[in-house]
């Protein structure tokens, strides 16, 4: 897996950002009503959420891959990290205990989100024939 071959590109990352926190909302708000419908348990409500969001990175980088040009690889991962880390921040206005921020939480989640948005950006690359 190749990264960038140009220059680092901010604007790719705060556009990949962007993407990333639509798709999640897309997901979110559309895919998981159709898939659990209304009458679901709370557990499962949020494994769907948590692999709708883990299938949002990837999707959002395979999407940068196919509409960036050039080579965007490390751009899409970026903005992935940097929208965990959003996620990560909002969390501390909420009130429930078991949603808090933590830096261990901002690594693991970052990361797999990076992993994914990077997978992601290189099969869209690779689709487009970069």
């Amino acid at each position: 897996m190749a990264f960038n071959q140009g220059v680092f590109s901010k604007r790719w990352v705060v556009l990949s950002f962007v993407i990333f926190v639509a798709v999640e909302l897309f997901f979110g708000k559309y895919l998981a009503e159709m898939l659990a419908g209304r009458i679901v348990s709370v557990s499962l409500r949020y494994q769907l959420q948590g692999g709708l969001n883990l299938i949002s990175y990837l999707c959002g980088g395979f999407i940068i891959g196919i509409i960036s040009p050039g080579v965007r690889i490390l751009e899409p991962a970026v903005g992935a990290f940097l929208a965990v880390a959003l996620m990560l921040i909002v969390s501390v206005f909420t009130p429930y205990s078991f949603i808090y921020f933590s830096l261990s939480k901002l690594l693991v989640g970052g990361g797999i989100a990076f992993f994914l948005a990077l997978i992601g950006a290189h099969y869209g690359e690779r689709l487009m024939g970069n």
